[in-house]
């Protein structure tokens, strides 16, 4: 069950379970076609003008041609009072067959729905809106019940056509949480077809012409849906990215929200079998279906015998016609309303149930009463719960289900069980039952009250199986108590994701909140198998198909990998197998991802090559914060380039997508090597080859005038590049850095300048000294460093506004995931989304604690100030980590803090520069004194050599006036304001020594003295020597290329006062 409900809303615990359903898996050794684009972040203004256009033609045009259906349907009850009964002698129960009949055909013929799949919406919709149209009309031909049975068995089989498969439909452009409203607004054309159904009927039937009333009915009725055939063909998009009313732009987000949905952007296309079966097996499914039977029974019988019901009460048969429409009308506006209501509180479960009991209590009144006002008043009680209560049913089933086709077969599953119910619901409204109908009144309560019970099963149902599924995969006790009692909502869709991806790799990821933005790996395997080498293995040095003992290691690997997704219930439908450039281009590929598929049941997924350039530039943005500028992929087929802009969780690139090429590092550097073989001759004319084509690369990228005004200002473009070939550079340039040995083994993160990334030639030097140990880059990765140097050269002349470098570890993987996630979750900051599991229960009075340890302005004589790095981002990780090594042992606390950012809790931040990484390395073991070994000590120092003099010291005294915070706050809990104990003041002084005017930095501790016990005191007074400490002199911070003497520091002066 763990794989069968997507996306759902975070409170609602009938639509999902929890933060481990949902998976997800990115690979490449195989991947989507162009058609499968992915997309950047969603513009929530682009948005929310997308669905504005899409609510205005979608549901509003499949609601008018649901309303002629549900006329063309139910307009024999109007008829039957209007002489129908007479003419065609309905003696019997002949008039309760002709109902019956409809929906035999129309139960028979319910697999139709999954044509709007099969063929283009926009051609099934026309075709099966003539075609009831046609046989509507022809029942005004008809001389006899015979003909009738006839006509009403074809209507039913065209009718089921379209009816039970628009919300399927539907569910190609909207997401789940926005699926309830628009079904309503869909389905609220039965409630309004019958309101102004009667008053049709009265207006047609009222006069005498000289066709009998009821065969005028029909042809007015008819009709229009003949000619109405013609609207879905021109104006039914089969797609969002169809519609023709859509800007490019919106197209765009209509793809990412379609992906983000399902992965997938073109919807209405194939069936997978497989999901058919699961759908089978579902106990949801079951449910839900058994709810529409109950209500069909009360909804098929409603129409067609309430024009008789009222006529009964005593009214003429006239008038029994426009009294159906106000408890129609009502029904119409609740139907409505109720669907909002359920979107926006997310409880689908509890709105069927009050809607069924409302049905319930009204079919009670007209079985029990014999009062015409309160009979009549039980009408639109009725009305207003049958007719809504199934306009949020079909909805549960979609939300419920995870693939188009497991949706699809839900609403078949659901109408064939469903619709056996007007079967009943038809004959239970005999004529011996006039005039009150009383058993048939009795038995649709009875059912309206087993819906409400089946209702409130299914929601029992599944808040049972979110605290199964809580147990087995609950996030930390960290997280609040808030979200121990409510499911948790990953937009996105994924919460653990396979991915198998170029190199070959695969992993698993953990999307769970509160850790989503970081896209947590929580296993991860590689195979020492490059698809494209093994193109080029055969004897004639010749490009060939994958060799077969290649195929058979991959697939080996993968039928491994299956196992292991299992271990960690990924579930099947969202594991995900990407290929780039290898698998793209290699002879054998059909073949290759078919045994694949043999093997696994995993479809390959076969990326673009102007995909794999967006992904990567998604990957790109899931790697940093705030990006702007030029964005380059390199693997070992291809590289791409783009330009990427992210702003508040919104990415944007270019309007192009990105440029690839086939210079990928194995690609270019077989290339270069016959270059070379040929002479000089040749390689020149590679390069200005390459040449060429990256400049007018950069003519075509379209770089918008912001991004090009900040490089103007800036002396430059941000370069960020990601991928195995641009990894391997990064590392070699880590090594000749000017801290040696470099302390942080993460390369993402790590910034260069033009020159260092340009000195291609000291970095081969490096690369080819057999003796020459680099760590991160392999003898496979050594041997490209070549093609690798050749491809720089190319890049900084062809490039020449770049100015800078930063390296990101994000690729495939990252940016599949990183598109899938929710704009909320994109918007987080990575770092904080880290540190949150161990934030104490009051880490926003910590916080403010420790910024009112920083200074706001200069100081008056040397203008000292915190460093812009000390953000209110940073300081807000630093008070959620505060605590976070409190059950380390002593002895290994200011160690364990030392390296959390390099191999302890934020290792996996995906997005923390290195300086950002040493200066809350640095931060956190003094809040535990600093104490180190030997080892730990060297380490420090390096780290203390990544940032600036200003950082190093502003690191040793905030970390110190946090160890003073935990000193008065042992556990991390504030009492409320009224019990505070400790303030913190800090104000600049200026002082005369020897003859010379010195900057002092004033901490006032203020230690409210009901908590002012000597214990406390005395350690409040060790803490604030160590504070001062760090401001004399000798303890200022030095440049390591620098003869200074002075350094750079800020003398301290701490003042601990009592107040009460």
């Amino acid at each position: 069950m763990e794989s069968e409900i997507e996306n759902a809303p975070a409170r609602d615990v009938e639509k999902q379970i929890p933060s481990q359903i949902e998976n997800s898996a990115a690979a490449a050794v195989a991947a989507p076609s162009a058609e499968h684009a992915l997309s950047p972040a969603v513009d929530p203004a682009v948005e929310a003008r997308l669905l504005r256009k899409l609510d205005k033609r979608i549901p509003t045009l499949l609601a008018f041609l649901y309303l002629l259906a549900y006329l063309d349907r139910s307009n024999i009850g109007n008829a039957e009072i209007a002489g129908m009964e007479e003419d065609l002698n309905l003696v019997g129960n002949r008039y309760s067959w002709l109902l019956t009949i409809f929906y035999i055909s129309y139960c028979v013929f319910e697999f139709q729905a999954l044509m709007w799949k099969v063929l283009k919406p926009h051609r099934w919709a026309s075709i099966v809106v003539f075609a009831w149209g046609v046989i509507a009309s022809c029942q005004a031909a008809t001389k006899s019940w015979q003909g009738m049975m006839a006509l009403r068995f074809l209507m039913g089989i065209f009718e089921a056509g379209f009816g039970p498969g628009v919300p399927y439909l539907l569910s190609f452009f909207y997401r789940r949480r926005e699926l309830g409203l628009r079904c309503g607004l869909f389905l609220s054309a039965a409630p309004l077809a019958s309101t102004f159904a009667g008053a049709l009927a009265y207006g047609i039937t009222s006069g005498h012409p000289r066709l009998a009333s009821w065969r005028v009915l029909f042809l007015v009725e008819g009709l229009p849906s003949c000619v109405a055939a013609i609207l879905p063909w021109f104006f039914l998009p089969d797609d969002p990215t169809s519609a023709r009313f859509l800007t490019e732009e919106e197209k765009e987000v209509a793809r990412t929200r379609s992906l983000q949905q399902t992965g997938e952007v073109e919807r209405a296309k194939g069936i997978v079998w497989k999901d058919i079966g699961l759908t089978l097996m579902d106990a949801k499914a079951w449910f839900t279906a058994l709810m529409y039977f109950s209500c069909n029974v009360s909804f098929s019988s409603l129409p067609v015998f309430l024009p008789t019901i009222i006529a009964d009460m005593g009214f003429t048969d006239i008038h029994a016609q426009g009294l159906t429409a106000p408890p129609y009308f009502i029904s119409f506006l609740v139907t409505i309303a109720s669907t909002y209501v359920a979107d926006r509180l997310e409880q689908r479960g509890y709105a069927v149930a009050f809607l069924s009991l409302i049905g319930a209590i009204g079919y009670v009144l007209l079985a029990t009463c014999e009062n015409v006002g309160a009979r009549y008043f039980g009408v639109f009680l009725a009305a207003s719960g049958v007719f809504p209560a199934i306009a949020n049913i079909l909805p549960w089933v979609l939300n419920n289900q995870g693939s188009d086709t497991r949706r699809g077969m839900g609403i078949i599953l659901l109408n064939l069980v469903g619709q056996c119910g007007p079967f009943l619901g038809t004959q239970i409204f005999p004529s011996s039952g006039k005039p009150r109908y009383i058993e048939g009144q009795s038995i649709c309560a009875a059912f309206m009250f087993f819906t409400t019970l089946l209702a409130l099963g299914l929601r029992f149902l599944l808040k049972w199986e979110n605290g199964r599924l809580d147990k087995k995969y609950a996030a930390p006790d960290a997280q609040s108590s808030a979200q121990d009692e409510k499911t948790i909502h990953l937009g996105g869709e994924d919460n653990y994701g396979a991915n198998f991806s170029n190199g070959i790799r695969f992993s698993i990821s953990d999307l769970a909140p509160p850790t989503a933005r970081i896209m947590p790996v929580v296993f991860q395997d590689r195979a020492g198998i490059s698809l494209y080498d093994a193109q080029f293995s055969h004897s004639d040095g010749m490009r060939g198909p994958i060799p077969d003992q290649i195929i058979d290691q991959v697939v080996a690997r993968l039928v491994h990998f299956k196992i292991t997704c299992d271990d960690f219930c990924v579930s099947e439908e969202n594991i995900h197998v990407l290929a780039t450039e290898a698998t793209r281009t290699a002879p054998n590929s059909a073949e290759f991802r078919t045994r694949i598929k043999d093997a696994t049941g995993w479809e390959v997924r076969m990326l673009s090559k102007e995909e794999e350039g967006r992904i990567g530039a998604l990957g790109v943005a899931s790697s940093s914060t705030s990006i702007a500028g030029l964005a380059m992929d390199l693997g070992g087929g291809s590289t791409q380039i783009t330009w990427v802009i992210e702003t508040d969780g919104v990415v944007k690139i270019s309007p192009k997508g990105s440029f690839s090429f086939p210079y990928g590092a194995a690609a270019l550097g077989r290339r270069l090597e016959q270059a070379r073989e040929q002479g000089e001759v040749a390689e020149k004319q590679l390069k200005e080859e390459m040449m060429s084509n990256f400049r007018e690369a950069y003519r075509s990228l379209e770089v918008p005038d912001s991004l090009l005004n900040a490089a103007d200002a800036n002396g430059g473009f941000d370069l960020y590049l990601c991928g195995g070939g641009f990894r391997g550079w990064g590392y070699l340039l880590m090594s000749q850095a000017r801290v040696r040995p470099y302390p942080i083994p993460i390369i993402n993160g790590y910034r260069a300048s033009r020159e260092s990334f340009h000195d291609t030639e000291s970095l081969q030097d490096i690369a080819s000294n057999p003796d020459a140990k680099v760590f991160g880059v392999s003898k496979r990765r050594a041997s490209q460093i070549p093609a690798v140097a050749f491809l720089v050269n190319v890049m900084m002349e062809a490039l020449p506004a770049v100015k800078s470098i930063q390296f990101c570890q994000g690729g495939v993987r990252e940016g599949f995931l990183f598109d899938r996630l929710p704009a909320e979750v994109r918007l987080q900051d990575p770092l904080l989304a880290a540190t949150a599991p161990y934030a104490s229960p009051s880490r926003d009075a910590i916080r403010d604690l420790l910024l009112s340890a920083l200074p706001e302005r200069p100081s008056s004589l040397l203008s000292r100030h915190p460093p812009a790095s000390f953000s209110y981002n940073l300081v807000t990780a630093l008070a959620d980590l505060l605590y976070a090594h409190a059950n380390v042992p002593r002895e290994s606390r200011s160690a364990a803090a030392l390296h959390s950012t390099t191999t302890g809790v934020l290792s996996c931040v995906n997005s923390l520069s290195h300086v950002d990484r040493a200066i809350l390395a640095l931060i956190l073991p003094e809040r535990w004194g600093a104490d180190f070994a030997p080892t730990e000590q060297l380490f420090q120092d390096r780290l203390l050599q990544l940032v600036s003099v200003e950082e190093a010291w502003w690191c040793l005294y905030l970390g110190r006036i946090a160890a003073l915070v935990g000193d008065v706050y042992p556990s991390g809990r504030v009492p409320p304001e009224s019990q505070w104990r400790v303030r913190l003041q800090t104000s600049w002084d200026t002082i005369a020594k020897k003859k010379e005017r010195r900057d002092v930095l004033r901490v006032q501790v203020i230690l409210k003295e009901s908590v002012s016990t000597t214990v406390l005191k005395d350690s409040l007074q060790d803490t604030a020597e160590r504070i001062e400490k760090v401001g004399k002199k000798k303890n200022w911070i030095k440049p390591t290329d620098s003869e200074s003497e002075d350094g750079y520091g800020v003398r301290v002066a701490v003042d601990i006062a009592v107040a009460p």
